[in-house]
């Protein structure tokens, strides 16, 4: 449940029972993808959302995925790194800190697997 007088979310499974369908199942696929491939990265959850927080603070690195109505977004501190999935995926929406992608676009997953990549390897964490 969600709203004014909901009780606020501590754990990434509340957060996904909280979300409609096709969000819950976006969001489950990338936190377990990077769940698995990133084992030493904490999933934590941050202003609750699950986090998955490798800085001392998430201003020094995290990457938290949200969901909405009709989209999915991956947010990151590493605005450089957005700004290069532009050419990518030309119908997405972006802010200075994440991607937006409709759930109709299953396209974009593999896109944004690589980002999530490309975010944990600059910041020298292996996949396994």
């Amino acid at each position: 449940m969600t709203g004014p007088d909901a009780a606020p979310l501590t754990t990434v499974a509340q957060y996904l029972a909280s979300l409609p369908e096709p969000a819950r199942s976006w969001v489950a696929e990338f936190v377990d993808d990077t769940a698995a491939h990133y084992p030493s990265v904490p999933l934590v959850m941050f202003r609750q959302r699950p986090m998955f927080k490798f800085g001392a603070s998430y201003q020094r690195g995290y990457v938290m995925f949200t969901a909405a109505k009709t989209h999915f977004t991956v947010h990151s501190v590493e605005f450089d790194l957005i700004e290069q999935l532009r050419h990518r995926l030309p119908t997405a929406q972006f802010g200075k800190g994440s991607v937006k992608v409709r759930f109709t676009d299953a396209a974009a997953k593999p896109i944004l697997r690589e980002y999530v990549a490309a975010v944990m390897s600059r910041h020298g964490i292996a996949r396994v």
